[in-house]
């Protein structure tokens, strides 16, 4: 009879004592690590860090950590700005035949709208969000 238990085998080991039970991972690196070989909050904050990022005071994700973990969201908001931007084409395979100055305030708006998208990316690199684990 086999008592093993299937979750206790596909469990992650801790990148920085080797343990079994890395239940969180780090918000800068992505490692795995385990509750032992995680930064106080009192140190590092709402954010779950690893000893390895708390020795080195990595306090800030770099700009390719943050395009590649955020590549849906930018790709969303392309979708969203080509459709925008380029509505003539996609209305004009739909059958539907509009005067393209009708479209200048959604124009206008769409321009307005990208301005706090740009500060929130800005802002979210230079330090991590509250409440991330």
């Amino acid at each position: 009879m086999d008592d093993s238990k299937p979750g206790f085998q596909n469990q992650k080991r801790c990148v920085i004592c080797g343990s079994r039970f890395a239940e969180r991972k780090c918000y800068f690196c992505e490692s795995r690590v385990c509750t032992s070989c995680i930064v106080p909050a009192d140190v590092s904050g709402s954010t779950t860090k690893c000893l390895t990022c708390g020795r080195k005071n990595v306090n800030r994700l770099t700009f390719a950590q943050l395009i590649k973990r955020n590549y849906y969201l930018f790709g969303i908001i392309i979708a969203f700005w080509l459709f925008t931007v380029f509505p003539i084409p996609f209305l004009n395979l739909a059958g539907i035949n509009i005067d393209p100055s009708a479209f200048q305030p959604v124009l206008i708006a769409t321009a307005a709208m990208t301005i706090p998208f740009v500060f929130l990316f800005i802002a979210w690199q230079k330090k991590a969000p509250r409440g991330s684990q």
